[in-house]
């Protein structure tokens, strides 16, 4: 024995590579075989390390793969050393729908707020519902109508754009007049200030929110790595990393200038004239709120939080979502037809300066229209991030029949669910909006995911839902907008894209991978 000791004490270096492998062997051995969630399939590296779920996101792939691992495994994938995926059915209220306490949101929402929290990211149950009742105002219907005339002005813009291609023959992009606008619109509705990027076409002032959201999904997929990756990674000279820092903190920039324009402007409007009414953008209704308790008011870096907030949830999903919709639109013509019939049939003439039909009008009186969105949301989700939640019942939860334990990461990625053909049928890749006609589906609609549920379902739903209806009701009735590749066109015709979902990259949030070029004429039937 002191023969061996002497031994590791002269040269511990083989013992301690020996240690080293034994030490690693054991832990792979417990990972795979004795680890409660053993037992659920997945990628071999996944049950060992969440590296493997950060490089899933760095392909730009992640809820892709994760589905056909769902399509290779069912309803139960673990993806992580303590993350499970599922996609049953009955998962979705267990998971979303009960208390925030009983099942809280997991430390992957903390590498979503630029230097704290957000509404997104907050974990306190508390804080989070006191500031929900903060916004809750100024993301209803309601307030919408109120700021309609503001949509009005930018739809205006976009309109212009698309007749001068019109006249010109030109082919265009799409998505990239769709992105624009949405922009515009966010900037009116959450700082009472355009972005001017319709106007000026100029690129750089398109806020970088898919470099935040690609370094969030990074850094939030590893969360016992979190803090130290927030912490250390800006020191890496590597230049695409150093991209994603300079595109989060431009956009923490652009709201830390929005909040102190804000500010400056009503305490001039109070200091001027205090019984004056007040333009009540988002950021504004903040800047008024009170604590309901305390009376307090937000702090400037609560109100800077909260707008870097905005800049990132709204100004990418909602044109995202109504460029995919289009696209569905285009490579099935026939729907299209049905959408544009619809809106010339239920739709009354626009009156002269009417640039666009008011958001009640234009959800009520299109319910094909609103089927074709709502397929849309199922088989094209934007918001595509597994959204975890922790078992924190000591006794755990049953999910699909399996007893699932304390402590589990378990999560839904919407594009999974909505592909599963054991809830939507073996036809789920089809875009079919009649689909959602037959009573046994529509009732399903509670399930859809594309905004989340349960009390932490993304607050901007209405205000998203409502331009989408807007926009897309008023291009319809103005615009015929057609595929300018002859063979893609031929392809339509033929029946090929039947089926076949869109090539998509995904940061969290999902996008077209390419433009969605188009041709446009002015409809005969536009006043």
């Amino acid at each position: 024995m002191m023969l061996l000791f002497r031994e590791v004490v002269t040269d511990p270096l083989p013992w301690l590579s020996a240690l080293a492998v034994l030490s690693l062997l054991g832990y792979v051995v417990y990972q795979r075989f004795l680890h409660p969630l053993a037992k659920y399939p997945g990628p071999f590296l996944a049950s060992l390390t969440d590296v493997w779920q950060a490089h899933q996101f760095m392909t730009l792939q992640q809820p892709y793969y994760l589905t056909k691992l769902h399509e290779k495994h069912g309803p139960i994938v673990r993806y992580g050393p303590d993350k499970l995926s599922v996609t049953d059915e009955a998962c979705i209220p267990i998971i979303y729908q009960k208390s925030g306490k009983s099942m809280p949101k997991t430390e992957f929402y903390d590498a979503y707020g630029a230097a704290h929290p957000n509404v997104f990211g907050m974990r306190n149950e508390n804080i989070h519902s006191i500031r929900r009742r903060h916004m809750s105002y100024s993301f209803s219907s309601s307030y919408v109508k109120e700021m309609e005339p503001y949509l009005d002005i930018n739809i205006k813009l976009l309109n212009e754009k698309i007749i001068r291609y019109c006249l010109t023959g030109e082919v265009f992009d799409l998505k990239k007049l769709l992105h624009y606008y949405v922009i515009d619109v966010l900037g009116e509705l959450a700082f009472s200030n355009s972005f001017g990027i319709q106007e000026t076409d100029d690129e750089s002032r398109i806020p970088p929110v898919v470099d935040h959201s690609l370094l969030a999904a990074v850094t939030g997929a590893w969360p016992l790595m979190t803090k130290t990756l927030k912490t250390y990674l800006p020191f890496v000279p590597h230049a695409g990393l150093q991209q994603l820092f300079k595109g989060r903190q431009a956009c923490a920039d652009l709201a830390s200038r929005s909040v102190q324009r804000r500010i400056d402007n009503v305490q001039l409007q109070q200091e001027l004239d205090p019984d004056a009414a007040e333009r009540k953008d988002l950021l504004t209704n903040l800047i008024l709120a009170k604590h309901p308790d305390t009376g307090e008011r937000l702090t400037q870096m609560d109100l800077e939080t909260e707008a870097f907030g905005f800049i990132i949830a709204g100004t990418h999903t909602t044109s995202a979502t109504t460029t995919l919709l289009f696209y569905h639109l285009l490579h099935n013509p026939g729907l299209m037809d049905k959408c544009v019939s619809e809106v010339d049939a239920n739709l009354p003439p626009l009156e002269r300066g009417q640039e666009a039909y008011p958001l009640t009008v234009a959800e009520a009186s299109l319910p094909y229209l609103k089927n074709c969105i709502k397929e849309n949301f199922r088989v094209t989700p934007v918001f595509t991030m597994p959204l975890a939640r922790r078992v924190m019942s000591p006794e755990g939860v049953v999910i699909a029949g399996q007893h699932i334990p304390q402590g589990t990461s378990v999560a839904v990625c919407n594009h999974a669910f909505h592909h599963n053909p054991d809830v939507w049928g073996s036809d789920h890749n089809v875009f079919d909006p009649s689909r959602w006609e037959r009573p046994e589906v529509n009732a399903k609609s509670r399930l859809l995911m594309h905004f989340g549920l349960g009390g932490r379902q993304c607050i901007g739903k209405t205000v998203a839902t409502t331009n989408i209806y807007k926009v897309v009701s008023i291009l319809l009735r103005k615009f015929r907008f057609e595929l300018p590749n002859d063979q893609e066109a031929m392809e339509v015709e033929r029946g090929l894209y039947v089926g076949k979902i869109p090539e998509m990259v995904s940061v969290g949030i999902s996008d077209l991978k390419r433009p969605l070029l188009v041709k446009a004429k002015t409809r005969n039937k536009q006043e």
